[in-house]
């Protein structure tokens, strides 16, 4: 069943509120759509703009959970899905990691088909990273994210998710869903 805004008022707190957007995700994004890139993206672009949002930066928050922001570039980077994450973050209300986001993506621009290729000249990718110049750009701002993420608590930077649907519910619903 869609989630509704009553549902989203109705909440009784951010993780309870988590586990409904993260449900209507599962059920609007399920395994099949997600394995299918351009599928994906064609439904993403059916989605309300905050859960667009969120499937958009979902795969940046794994990747500043488990590596860097340099690395997420190596974890993704399909530049679909780097402009979903920049879009998510920006609509979130993340203007700061949004802008980080884009600096170092503008950085690893040049280095794309490398990524795409899995093509590190013979190193290892941590090595190619620090050759590059990216380790070295990116050490700050994964320090000022971490940050962030650990104030937030558990979800880390999926703890805005709640906050923005509290602020914008109209923006996470299906239309239909509010009749």
């Amino acid at each position: 069943m869609a989630l509704t805004v009553e549902w989203i008022r109705a909440a009784e707190d951010d993780e309870a509120l988590f586990n409904l957007l993260s449900g209507e995700l599962e059920r609007l994004l399920p395994a099949e759509i997600q394995e299918d890139r351009d599928l994906y993206h064609r439904t993403l672009e059916t989605l309300p703009r905050g859960l667009r949002a969120m499937a958009g930066m979902h795969f940046f928050d794994v990747s500043m959970s488990l590596d860097s922001l340099a690395w997420h570039f190596g974890n993704q980077n399909d530049e679909r899905d780097l402009r979903e994450t920049l879009s998510g973050l920006r609509e979130l209300e993340l203007p700061e990691i949004a802008e980080m986001f884009e600096e170092m993506w503008n950085f690893m621009k040049p280095h794309m088909t490398a990524l795409q290729a899995g093509d590190f000249g013979g190193k290892e990718f941590t090595d190619w990273l620090e050759d590059i110049g990216a380790e070295n750009l990116a050490y700050d701002k994964d320090r000022y994210i971490w940050d962030f993420c650990e104030k937030q608590g558990k979800l880390g930077l999926l703890a805005t998710w709640p906050k923005y649907a509290r602020k914008y519910p109209e923006r996470c619903i299906i239309e239909q869903a509010q009749a």
